[in-house]
């Protein structure tokens, strides 16, 4: 069984050929009841910093749009990858795959019309979020998850099929979003691609990060699973190493930053 310590061997044996590509939420910031107050633990912006010294890619490869990302993190080092890696920050603004530009009325209608729905607190705790090429509704904060759970699906399952989005479970969320064949595991691959590397090692904590968990073992990389209290079995089920949350993860960080320092 490979460890932690087995993964730091690995990614500092020649970093300029290698990387470490992570999601944000339940990765470097705690999962919290209200998506707009996520941020990064203290310290882990230094740590980001001074892996890209050294990796030939860092990178935050998230479900949040890549404006988000800028938001919580400002180094230009660090690759931010968002909505599920079909848009990217640059230099010229954000970049978007075209083929999921093309649903974006489809996906301002979605919002619209679950804004209606669930804006009116008529059902508390349920939550609909933006995120500029999708959609998302959270009832984390509800009293009632189940019937809030059984609503959120009533609805996006009919609001997908007269918009044709696609409908995308997570972590007491669904999400409506474009119907490419654009995952986490084919924007990581990108990721790979442009930077040139050999060796990556990917951190995520929930469904969403199956196919970039999937994409980088197949291509000999590392898949380092970071635990939360709700983790989904198939997530637990990853052949990676596994942490303890955020807090744990971060520390693993500042251990391959000063192996990398040394």
């Amino acid at each position: 069984m490979r460890t932690a310590s087995d993964v730091i061997l690995r990614l500092t044996s020649d970093p300029a050929r290698c990387g470490l590509v992570m999601d944000f939420d339940g990765v470097l910031a705690p999962i919290v009841d209200d998506p707009s107050a996520s941020a990064l633990l203290p310290g882990a912006e230094e740590v980001l910093a001074t892996l890209s010294r050294h990796f030939g890619v860092v990178g935050l490869l998230s479900g949040r749009p890549a404006s988000f990302l800028r938001e919580r993190l400002s180094l230009d080092s660090v690759v931010l990858m968002g909505s599920y890696g079909v848009e990217t920050w640059t230099e010229n603004g954000i970049e978007v795959l075209p083929a999921v530009a093309a649903f974006s009325d489809a996906v301002a209608e979605a919002e619209a019309e679950l804004r209606r729905l669930f804006d009116s607190q008529s059902v508390p705790g349920i939550h609909v979020e933006s995120k500029g090429l999708a959609v998302a509704v959270h009832w984390r904060r509800a009293a009632d998850r189940a019937v809030a759970q059984r609503l959120v699906e009533a609805a996006t399952t009919e609001i997908a099929s007269r918009t044709g989005l696609r409908r995308e479970p997570g972590k007491l969320v669904e999400e409506l979003r474009p119907p490419v064949e654009e995952d986490k595991g084919t924007g990581l691959l990108r990721a790979i691609a442009t930077a040139g590397v050999d060796v990556v090692a990917y951190a995520g904590d929930d469904r969403g990060d199956l196919p970039a968990f999937a994409a980088v073992l197949a291509s000999g990389g590392e898949a380092l699973v970071v635990k939360g209290d709700d983790i989904a079995p198939e997530v637990a089920a990853v052949d990676g190493v596994q942490f303890d949350g955020p807090p744990a993860f971060l520390d693993w960080m500042k251990e391959l930053a000063a192996h990398l320092e040394r």
